[in-house]
């Protein structure tokens, strides 16, 4: 960041010592933070999951004091689509990078409740998918009924996405991190001519210090890195370890479970699937723990069940020389070629990931084949850099309007 420059952000936060809609400000390194506190027990209706009108006031009133160039949003959820609307009526241009399926899919991830894909966006099935959770806040249980009322839901739904086109519209350009996830997003109604794909930068240094594991050196500590949540395919990867032929293997999950559309107790029943087998958790880590982390296992193994927009941990654990079993899904196959840089498993598909460990644990020279191929990565500067020509790029071609 130049001398020159300062940086804004805002967000929400739980601030439990706060009240709805109250905020605190945080500044270091001219950086400053705004976190605005939204009590989830203050959303009336269905409309005010995706648009809040106060907070469009909040937020304009925000953009007003501090002026800022530009505007580059990572993530509405929880905030209000309108905040879109404010800065594009102050004339301030906006970019938005797209990491999940959030707005188009209210739950995120395009996957249901069953943990079947939703190739498709279709209204009367997202409305179904959102009976149990209540679009995935801990809403009153009058929205419960609200939403369960399936003629209006329907409404709300196609009001929702006409909004969501609408705001989008005003947006500048949508970074997605991949291909395939930039396609999905135009299938859900993004504008072409308005996406790019910018896959993310990574500052690898960390991992470039792990330790390399001896060639020739059987697999036999196969490891997950990420959140403990039912579409990361955790559950597979415990029952495809139960059923390896293989012996002496270890599995190790390092994460920890988040409270995913209502779900507390994730992390136990994943505790008593692995009863008896030698199955370690070791909870969640801090970024700068990962050489520490990869250090203990021979293998990652990823096998999402959704449609993964990027893929950092996998670019992570090829740095750092560790072979990769991901599943075919989303933007993993962007990154890994079976049998070239990695091994491919169709998601779901307990037995395959079975077959693939096994292959891995009895044929050692196949996991050095894996690692000889790099993978390209982009590093943290250049991809900084591309953000701050893009940024230049919407400044220039954006037109001054009222601040009044």
């Amino acid at each position: 960041m130049a001398e020159t420059e300062t940086v804004f952000i805002f967000t929400r936060a739980k601030l439990l010592s706060r009240k709805h809609l109250e905020s605190e400000v945080d500044v270091e390194d001219r950086i400053e933070v705004t976190k605005l506190r939204i009590d989830p027990r203050a959303l009336l209706d269905f409309r005010t999951t995706y648009q809040r009108d106060e907070v469009d006031i909040i937020f304009r009133n925000y953009l007003l004091e501090r002026k800022p160039d530009i505007i580059h949003i990572h993530h509405l959820g929880g905030l209000s689509l309108g905040m879109i609307r404010m800065a594009d009526e102050l004339g301030i241009p906006v970019i938005l990078t797209s990491h999940d399926h959030h707005p188009f899919c209210p739950r995120g991830q395009r996957i249901r409740n069953d943990k079947r894909i939703c190739h498709k966006i279709v209204l009367d099935e997202c409305l179904e998918c959102l009976k149990p959770q209540t679009v995935g806040l801990n809403l009153p249980a009058k929205l419960a009924m609200y939403v369960l009322a399936k003629t209006r839901g329907l409404d709300q739904l196609r009001e929702m996405h006409k909004e969501i086109e609408r705001q989008f519209s005003r947006v500048f350009k949508i970074i997605c991190p991949s291909q395939f996830h930039c396609e999905r997003i135009i299938e859900a109604g993004a504008d072409s001519k308005k996406t790019i794909v910018m896959p993310y930068g990574l500052d690898l240094s960390l991992v470039e210090n792990v330790p390399d594991r001896p060639k020739g050196e059987p697999v036999r500590k196969f490891g997950y890195l990420g959140t403990l949540i039912p579409s990361k395919g955790v559950e597979d990867l415990i029952l495809a370890f139960k059923k390896m032929r293989t012996r002496g293997c270890e599995l190790h999950i390092f994460g920890e479970s988040a409270p995913y559309h209502g779900l507390y107790d994730y992390d136990q029943r994943l505790k008593e699937m692995a009863s008896g087998l030698p199955v370690f958790f070791h909870g969640a880590y801090q970024p700068e723990e990962l050489p520490q982390v990869l250090s203990q296992i021979d293998c990652v193994v990823l096998p999402s069940r959704w449609y993964e927009s990027f893929g950092i941990t996998i670019r992570e654990a090829l740095r750092a020389k560790r072979p990769v079993i991901v599943s075919d899904i989303g933007a993993f196959k962007e990154a890994i070629a079976h049998q070239q840089n990695g091994l491919l498993f169709p998601a779901g598909d307990v037995l395959e990931l079975r077959e693939m460990m096994d292959k891995l644990a009895q044929k050692p020279e196949l996991a050095d084949k894996l690692l000889e191929k790099e993978l390209p990565i982009e590093s943290l500067n250049d991809h900084c850099q591309k953000l701050k020509d893009l940024y230049q790029e919407a400044i220039a071609s954006s037109s001054p309007r009222s601040n009044e």
